[in-house]
């Protein structure tokens, strides 16, 4: 299991500081779910695979781990609205702050996916303006190519 984006640099990228979050708190398998669900059906298996190896260091870098980050940070919302213990699953509250509703947690999870998803566009459109540049890169395996709901409507 390969990650583009160590447990740090999703701790980093994804939350604010207050968010009180650590690399401990992200699990490397949480990323790589994210991965492969998010990353390699827009960019294909053969760009991430190159990307694992260093290649694209940059793109990489500025547009491809911050929207990973991002997607795994919505894959860890309900893990960290809920905890599990020796009294089973149960949701945090104190004194002073109360867990969040479940429409809260769908309107930062879609705010969240939305950041995410516009991050990765650009990085395909950088990468299918040039494409003698990123000769892994196949349009034909981008799954937004194929169907993409934006905002409610199918395109």
């Amino acid at each position: 299991m390969h990650n583009l984006i160590s447990s740090e640099e999703v701790a980093q990228l994804a939350f604010a500081p207050l968010d009180f979050v650590t690399a401990t708190d992200v699990n490397p398998l949480t990323i790589n779910v994210a991965q492969e669900r998010y990353i390699v059906p827009v960019l294909g298996a053969e760009m991430v695979e190159a990307m694992l190896s260093g290649d694209y260091s940059e793109l990489v870098e500025e547009l491809v781990n911050p929207a990973l980050a991002l997607y795994t940070r919505v894959l860890m919302l309900p893990a960290l609205a809920l905890r599990t213990g020796a009294a089973g699953v149960v949701k945090g509250t104190s004194q002073y702050l109360d867990a969040a509703t479940e429409n809260e947690l769908r309107v930062l999870r879609r705010s969240i996916i939305a950041q995410a998803s516009t991050l990765l566009r650009k990085a395909v459109k950088q990468i299918e303006s040039a494409p003698e540049q990123y000769p892994q890169y196949d349009p034909r395996n981008n799954i937004w190519h194929r169907c993409r709901v934006d905002g409610g409507v199918v395109a």
